[in-house]
Order: structure tokens, then sequence, then C-alpha cells
């Protein structure tokens, strides 16, 4: 197995979504994926099994125990990986994350000869909102039903200029959530050592050598690639996305409440510029083989009885009809807090 370019990515209860994102980022070329699962139980990780004996990816289970990371912990173990020393180029996003490139014929190859000489590229996020749906629609495409996001150049809040980085595998030390970083004891590049664009393909010169994960008014740029990010999609994605908690915050539910729908709830902008006309073909070719099609249909089902039991609750239905959740009770985690350390 040697993979050229290859996407890392640590999941999660994500069945229902995961062939389409495949099928994306396989439509605008990249040949390898890196996953890690933890702790499932919507049948995801048998999904990655098969999509493993296909040789599509390579899965790593990443079982987590109490207050662990699930997304430092599986890049962690994707670093360490052959597959990984041996690509060329990683982009590092969660799985409901999609690469937009905008330039040339929309391939990830496009992106990097229309940054030339790149190391890295950080294109920024656009946040993609509920556009109002409701219902949970699995024989939709994600990148296909949600149409409108945040604005470019007036971010309604601090995430949106939040970025994420396709990098070359020889250059850095290892991998963050948002862009790849270089071993503390060493001593840093010297500037202009690396070359790091935006999405616009502008050279960030030597900013983000020792840190940082968004972009400003004078480092953003969507002209070349941007990263759509669907957090919370439909109302009942969202009831799945409260029980599955954040790839950074494992099981904290709490997490997943008012506030956070409110922030990602952002329709803003139309915004239609994915290129989705490949993902339907690879979508078939892997839905050829019977037991990847037999999973996915169980996983779909899986999702729907999880729905059914949650929309029972009060609290759920009444997010169902209006789209508003209960606040969060910042007493009841505090609470926790003190019997954690109890």
């Amino acid at each position: 197995m040697a993979w050229s370019k290859i996407v890392c990515c640590t999941m999660k209860n994500e069945g229902p979504y995961l062939l389409e994102w495949i099928a994306y980022h396989q439509s605008i070329g990249f040949d390898g994926f890196m996953i890690c699962s933890n702790d499932c139980t919507d049948g995801t990780n048998l999904l990655l099994n098969r999509l493993e004996a296909m040789g599509v990816i390579v899965h790593i289970e990443n079982p987590q125990g109490p207050n662990m990371d699930p997304q430092r912990s599986a890049y962690i173990k994707i670093r360490k990986h052959p597959a990984y020393q041996e690509a060329d180029w990683a982009l590092v996003i969660d799985a409901d994350e999609f690469l937009n490139v905008k330039a040339g014929d929309h391939s990830v190859q496009a992106l990097i000869d229309a940054c030339p000489g790149a190391d890295a590229i950080s294109p920024c996020w656009k946040m993609f909102g509920s556009g109002d749906q409701v219902q949970f629609a699995p024989d939709q495409l994600v990148t296909e039903r949600f149409k409108a996001g945040s604005t470019d150049d007036k971010p309604e809040n601090g995430l949106v200029w939040g970025f994420k980085t396709l990098f070359r595998t020889d250059k850095f030390d290892y991998m963050g959530v948002h862009r790849p970083r270089f071993l503390k004891q060493k001593p840093l590049p010297e500037a202009g050592e690396i070359k790091w664009f935006n999405g616009s393909g502008v050279d960030m010169g030597d900013r983000f050598y020792q840190k940082g994960w968004r972009h400003n008014g004078e480092s953003y740029g969507y002209a070349l690639a941007q990263v759509n990010h669907y957090a919370i999609k439909s109302r009942e994605d969202f009831i799945l996305k409260r029980l599955r908690g954040t790839a950074n915050a494992g099981n904290n539910k709490d997490r997943i409440n008012s506030g956070y729908w409110t922030k990602y709830d952002l329709n803003a902008v139309p915004d239609d510029t994915i290129d989705t006309s490949g993902i339907r073909a690879k979508l078939d070719e892997l839905m050829k083989d019977a037991d990847l099609a037999a999973l996915q249909r169980a996983s779909v089902d899986s999702a729907r009885r999880t729905i059914a039991l949650q929309s029972r609750m009060d609290d759920i239905q009444a997010f169902l009809e209006t789209g508003q959740l209960p606040a969060p009770d910042k007493g009841k985690r505090k609470r926790r807090k003190k019997q954690e350390a109890a």
C-alpha cells in the first residue's frame, strides 16, 4: 500500500454519513484514508473494517478511557503508521468536514498546483447551517442538502475563520487538529523555510510556525479553497450529534447544547461552490460491495431507531418543533466537576 494523498480522521458513530465523505474525497483526488474509531455503537467500526478489507482505508481502533481525548490519541497512532509515513500529503479533518477546492478542476492536485512550492495550505472553515431542515435524510447527500452558511468577510463568531490544513508529511514533526506542528525541543524553521499558504494562495510566511489555528482579517481567504463544515445538519441529525459528543471532548454531550446549535446554525450566505458531481459514481462503486451496503443500511436503521427513541423526551420533541433547546444547566456542569475531583 503506497498512497500519495491521504485524509486522516477520527470517528465515532458516523455510519450514515461515512460513505459520502469517503466518496467525495475520492472524487477530488485523495487516494487513501487513515481513520481511527472509538466506542462506536451504530456500526461505524464495522463499516470501517469492511472498507479496510476492500483496500480503501486503514482502520485503527482507538478506544477511550475517562477524560481521554479521541482526536489527539488518534493522531499519535496515525502518524506512527507506515501508510502515513509513506504518504506525500495529508489532510486532517473531521467526518463533518469536506475540503471544497475551487481552483482548476476542483481536485486536490489543482489546489497544490495553485500554490507553487507549498508545504502547507490552510483554507478557512465555511460553517453551514441547518437551513431550518428538521428530518434525518440519509438518502440525500449532505453536501447537496445544506446550501447556506457563514459570511466570509464579517464572521459571525470567532470560529468562522478557523482553518484546517493540507500539508507535506515530511516537513512537519506531527499533526494537530487544525495544523501540523514542530517538536518543541527542536529549533523552529528559519523564516521562509516552510511555505505556508492560506485558502487564496497567499503565502503566510512564518506566522503559523509556532502557534495558531485561525485566520484574521488580514490572512483569511476563500478564493482557491475552503473547508465546508456541516457541524449540525438538520435537527434530527443534531440529536445524533449530541449523543456522539465532540471529537475533542469524548462523551460530554453537555457541550452540544443550545449555545452550540446557535453558534453553528449560520445560514446568511448561499453557497453551492462545492463540486458534488463525482460523488454518486464513487458511492455506486463502493456500494457494489454487498457486505458494505448491508452494513450501511444497518447503520442508517440504528440512527432512525435512536432518533425515534430520543424524540419521546419532551425537550427533544420541543427542539424538533421549534429549533430551541433548553439552556445548559451550568450548575450541573459544576456539580459534575466536583464529583470528578472527589
